[in-house]
């Protein structure tokens, strides 16, 4: 419970789970190391044993610095899964993944703004694979690419109808032609779920980061347990899931859904609450329309200590209504008797 006010990592849940034998001095120095704080920690423990753990990138630099702290906090993990004193004499014998979601010149260059990957040399247990699975710019980019060529080829189809013409080439057609890389982005990340489904599925362990851990780590691990665990194909295990690996963890729901980009579309509403006066008739408490509006724009400048309390503690008030509304729609579904075809 170090992170319990947000101190340790500021878009961590606050309580955390690591290895029992590793104090809080020893993650206080390994939080150092890591981008923005967000150290290794437990996301998934498997039934065999096995766990994944997500972190963010470690900040290795030009000079190729290193945290005892962090290689003993990621050696005590292995050791959940693997005989205590085990270390695999070659590379090749390295059962234990660590997996860098990024390409490989992606973590390279990063070392000139002081961050990176990890020197495979200090982590003895394990070994590294990169995805090569490109940042959100690029996602972003391909996304609209299919997208235009998807309503391209809906325009297309639709006037060559209208005059009775001949209809031109296909949707996937379109989408090939268009040069999105939507289909091999896809690969990529299914790839990397394959590999850490394998990974753990044997009894070994899996460390998932790319750079903030909060994108592309956040993908990875919430697929791999949509694979590895049938809770998380349920309505209500994926609603868990989602507040675990993307809610708790700090994903930037505001600026990966655009919400700054329309200030005018987002207010935040605070309401007061003020006691009638005596000589009034009425003398109950009431709740008063007293309202103070702050655009989205201003409400983002708040440190990200503060967003992250935000983020945990506004779930946390609505919990128990989504939670309500899924069980809700659950037993719905069940009551609904579908034709068979």
């Amino acid at each position: 419970e170090i992170n319990r006010e947000f101190q340790l990592c500021a878009t961590y849940p606050p309580v955390v789970s690591v290895p029992a034998r590793i104090s809080d001095t020893t993650l206080t120095y390994a939080a150092r190391y890591r981008s923005k704080a967000r150290l290794p920690v437990l996301s998934y423990l498997h039934p065999n044993g096995a766990s994944m753990t997500r972190s963010s990138q470690p900040m290795v630099g030009l000079k190729q610095a290193r945290s005892v702290q962090d290689e003993k906090l990621v050696e005590a993990i292995v050791a959940t899964s693997e005989p205590a004193g085990m270390v695999p004499r070659f590379r090749s014998e390295r059962n234990n993944i660590i997996i860098d979601a990024r390409p490989t010149t992606n973590a390279v260059v990063n070392r000139a703004i002081g961050a990176g990957s990890e020197n495979m040399d200090h982590y003895r247990q394990c070994r590294k694979v990169y995805l090569g699975i490109d940042n959100i710019h690029v996602m972003r980019d391909a996304l609209n690419r299919l997208a235009d060529a998807a309503v391209d080829a809906a325009d297309v189809s639709a006037a060559a109808s209208d005059l009775g013409h001949a209809e031109p080439a296909g949707m996937m057609a379109r989408i090939q032609s268009s040069r999105s890389s939507w289909l091999s982005h896809l690969q990529n990340i299914l790839v990397g779920v394959k590999t850490i489904v394998e990974a753990i599925d044997a009894g070994h362990h899996v460390l998932v980061h790319c750079s903030d851990g909060w994108d592309r780590t956040a993908q990875l691990t919430s697929l791999a347990q949509l694979c590895l665990d049938p809770y998380y194909r349920t309505i209500e295990g994926f609603a868990v899931l989602v507040e675990k690996e993307w809610v708790s963890f700090g994903h930037q729901f505001t600026l990966r859904n655009g919400h700054l980009g329309h200030p005018d579309r987002f207010t935040v509403i605070r309401a007061g609450r003020k006691r009638v006066p005596e000589h009034s008739e009425e003398t109950e408490d009431i709740d008063c329309e007293d309202v103070e509006t702050e655009s989205a724009e201003d409400g983002a400048q708040s440190g990200s200590s503060i967003f992250g309390r935000f983020a945990t503690r506004a779930f946390r008030g609505v919990q128990s209504r989504i939670s309500s509304a899924i069980q809700t729609a659950s037993d719905n579904l069940d009551d609904i008797d579908y034709a068979d075809p």
